[in-house]
């Protein structure tokens, strides 16, 4: 296991229904130094975890025991919130505003993911990187 502060202070909502892989990158992600939001095992407790808490990033499984995570995502998209996906999967089934997105495939790294999820909040607008494209 590979110990970093790589995540610092970042809020990351965790979103995954097999309780063992939930435990398991929640211990990754905090050793890294993010606060976890979660973890939600459901679609319902995703959209309740949402509602009640402002986060940097979410790491969402694709397929859960009550569907797909899609609806989630687009909530999240809707937010500005950098989405990271984790799944055995390929996002080919992905709608497709959500083919591109960052796809860590399990098993996996403890290297990928913090990758992944560094990637994915450097990818993002802020209100100042916007105001600074929008002005050159």
């Amino acid at each position: 296991m590979v110990y970093t502060d790589d995540l610092q202070d970042c809020s990351i909502l965790l979103v995954e229904d097999d309780a063992i892989s939930a435990i398991d990158t929640k211990s990754i992600l905090e050793m890294a130094g993010a606060k976890i939001i979660g973890p939600a095992y459901s679609l319902r407790q995703g959209f309740h975890w949402l509602a009640a808490h402002r986060m940097d990033c979410a790491v969402l499984d694709i397929n859960l025991n009550d569907g797909l995570v899609f609806d989630l995502a687009d909530a999240l998209a809707k937010r500005r919130v950098p989405i990271v996906f984790l799944s055995a999967h390929s996002l080919n089934a992905a709608p497709p505003q959500h083919r591109q997105r960052r796809l860590v495939h399990k098993p996996y790294s403890t290297h990928s993911l913090i990758k992944a999820i560094l990637a994915a909040v450097a990818e993002q607008p802020t209100p100042d990187k916007e105001r600074t494209r929008h002005t050159i």
